[in-house]
């Protein structure tokens, strides 16, 4: 029994330590999204009106259409070598226009559910207060709140 209580000393904090290591390892976030489809090429007119009406910068992350593979995607010759040819998310906050695909945010979404995010915010009330001036162009914007991790993807 004594060494059952040693052992169990010695465990419980290690996996205590463990655990907090790995939630440290994820953030929540409030992602704002002004449209869906599965045609990348109707997103991209509409964010592209969208950086006119709320003048807000398009960041693609060096990503495109691959029109092949059906994918948004790094080109092929990225430096970024395990990367290159596939997808990337976007993760961290910023007020910038993209296309992601919305599974990463929200597995409810199908896995080829693509979205314009608007912005991707820490506090919830700045994500409420993107959401309203964008409701101006897109009714039917919403904000999903996301658990998503943020450790290295290498």
């Amino acid at each position: 029994m004594k060494k059952l209580i040693i052992i169990l000393t010695i465990l419980i904090p290690t996996l205590l330590l463990s655990q907090n290591d790995l939630n440290e390892d994820y953030m929540d976030i409030y992602v704002v999204v002004a449209d869906t489809s599965q045609v990348y090429q109707d997103l991209k007119i509409k964010m592209i009106d969208l950086r006119e009406n709320l003048n807000i910068e398009i960041d693609t992350m060096g990503r495109g259409y691959d029109l092949k593979k059906d994918l948004i995607c790094l080109p092929e010759n990225d430096e970024d070598e395990i990367y290159a040819g596939d997808y990337f998310p976007r993760r961290y906050p910023t007020e910038t226009l993209s296309i992601e695909y919305l599974d990463f945010y929200d597995r409810e979404n199908g896995e080829k559910s693509i979205g314009i995010i608007v912005g991707m915010f820490e506090k919830k009330d700045k994500a409420e207060n993107s959401l309203r001036k964008l409701k101006e162009f897109r009714k039917g914007a919403y904000i999903i709140k996301a658990n998503i991790y943020m450790g290295c993807m290498h």
